[in-house]
């Protein structure tokens, strides 16, 4: 770590922490500055107002903010921008757990700043950036995930390709290719697309209600998961709640009731330590909640809803189950989902089944077309990296979406991959897909009020214990920056993503 600033230094030390506060205010008078020989000034009188802010005059106090912000801006300057990292890591979030960044000047090509970049990390969610890259690079941007339903001998088959983003609606489109009327003797469900195993190594088995980490297969129906959202009433009365999309498959029970704090806190379940599908509402409900619940075996919920909504619809289907689609099946319908569509769920709001569904495709590029497992699509990507991006070591992948603690990728890779994409063709799609600082997806609400606002696209990333950030800033400059941090071993993720915030300040100042 960088050497701690010592007691000589301790009116920089504030003023820089004031600097946060007051950074817009600065960044407004900067020009002046430019014009106007004010330099020697602030320096002579620094001291004088330091002592004073400390005055309890809210005109003063007012005044000699704006004169701090101003002799802060005069000393930014002069400072590199390895002297400025060196001052953020003066924070005891850094005494208490790791850090490892990369900021590289993509407009001159040049490395502007990094420390232990070669250490090997957990990347959490910024491994999509990896996924993602693979993709376009091996499958192209023009790809497409198809899901068919086709008919042979009265029988119905359905084939799954995991399509991540395909929901009711889909179904519907489906159900409509089937003629009013028709009796069907088998609905078969194909499956054949990857293996069986539904997790990936080392996934943590208390994530499994939740949608985040569904039961993956070849046929998802909205991720997998149901979406509940349950509406407080009057207190002492049990509140409503309504979820989609509406099955028979699992069940709701409502033990909740409205106005009760003796019942805590409000949570949606599912019985999953039993592999059933009852959800419960249990605890004090006091307002509007909504939760994303994985159902256990999603292939099993796709089939179920389909059948339902062909039955509904005047088809009689006899039975169902599951099988391979025979070699003269005609095909009645074909959802066809764009890999655009995908990515961007995959980036924008960091959805893992988008980013394992990029992962199994992947491994199509080698030729196997069913069967597939994780480790094939894993395979593939460490190859780009190794072939295209000329990365040979620093990096173990174990999945697409970063869930697996057994990842590990360091910042000086995940930089490498950042050039790649600035120099490529997939430039355009990757930062268009990317959140915007305090804007869309999972920055939206970061670095408002700052110099990174609408300044940043970058990937987060969140498991217990890391907290990761990597994209792309704009500086003050006009020039694009590629940066990673990859902060490890923290205890309050909060605290992490408060302290690369100042990092994205400082990029975009």
């Amino acid at each position: 770590m960088p050497e701690p600033i010592t007691k000589k230094s301790n009116r920089l030390t504030i003023a820089f922490s004031l600097y946060d506060e007051v950074s817009l205010c600065a960044a407004k008078l900067q020009k002046m500055l430019r014009k106007k020989p004010f330099n020697r000034f602030f320096r002579r009188n620094m001291v004088s107002f330091v002592k004073i802010f400390i005055n309890d005059s809210a005109m003063i106090k007012r005044f000699s903010m704006i004169m701090l912000s101003l002799f802060i801006v005069q000393m930014l300057a002069a400072q590199s921008i390895a002297d400025r990292f060196n001052l953020l890591f003066n924070d005891d979030l850094l005494n208490e757990s790791d850090v490892s960044v990369v900021v590289y000047d993509l407009s001159v090509d040049s490395l502007l700043y990094a420390y232990r970049e070669h250490k090997r990390c957990r990347p959490a969610s910024v491994a999509k950036i990896t996924t993602v890259t693979a993709a376009l690079g091996k499958l192209g941007r023009n790809y497409t995930m198809r899901t068919k339903l086709l008919s042979d001998k009265g029988n119905l088959y359905v084939q799954g390709c995991m399509d991540p983003l395909f929901v009711e609606e889909d179904i519907d489109k489906m159900v409509q290719a089937v003629p009013n009327g028709t009796v069907v003797d088998t609905l078969f469900a194909d499956c054949s697309f990857c293996d069986s195993l539904y997790w990936g190594p080392g996934w943590a088995w208390d994530d499994n209600p939740y949608g985040f980490q569904p039961y993956i297969s070849p046929l998802l129906l909205c991720g997998g998961a149901i979406e509940v959202v349950v509406t407080p009433a009057a207190k002492g009365a049990s509140p409503s709640y309504s979820c989609t999309p509406r099955s028979s498959f699992y069940r709701i029970v409502n033990e909740a009731e409205c106005g009760n704090v003796q019942l805590g806190k409000l949570t949606v379940l599912r019985d999953w330590l039993e592999n059933s599908n009852i959800v419960r509402i249990r605890g004090n409900c006091t307002k509007v909640t909504k939760e994303r619940i994985n159902m256990y075996k999603s292939a099993d919920f796709f089939i179920a809803v389909l059948t339902e909504r062909l039955q509904a619809s005047g088809v009689k289907v006899k039975n169902i189950a599951f099988g391979t689609v025979p070699d003269n099946a005609v095909c009645l319908h074909s959802t066809n989902r764009a890999v655009e569509d995908v990515i961007d769920e995959a980036l924008m709001e960091s959805d893992n089944v988008c980013a394992e569904a990029l992962l199994y495709h992947l491994a199509t590029t080698t030729g196997k077309v069913s069967s597939i497992s994780m480790k094939d699509g894993c395979s593939v990507v460490e190859s780009f990296l190794k072939d295209s991006v000329h990365c040979d070591i620093g990096y173990s992948i174990f999945d697409g979406s970063g869930l697996s603690p057994y990842n590990y990728i360091s910042a000086d890779v995940l930089s490498k991959v950042l050039r790649y994409v600035y120099n490529s063709e997939m430039w355009d799609v990757v930062y268009a897909h990317l959140p915007l600082a305090g804007v869309s997806g999972t920055m939206k609400h970061r670095t408002k009020g700052t110099s990174a606002y609408r300044k940043i696209r970058a990937k987060t990333g969140t498991v217990t214990g890391v907290c990761t950030l990597a994209g792309y800033a704009t500086a003050s400059n006009g020039h694009i920056l590629a940066f990673v941090v990859m902060n490890q071993n923290i205890q309050s993720a909060n605290d992490a993503r408060k302290w690369q915030d100042r990092v994205c300040n400082l990029l975009c100042q």
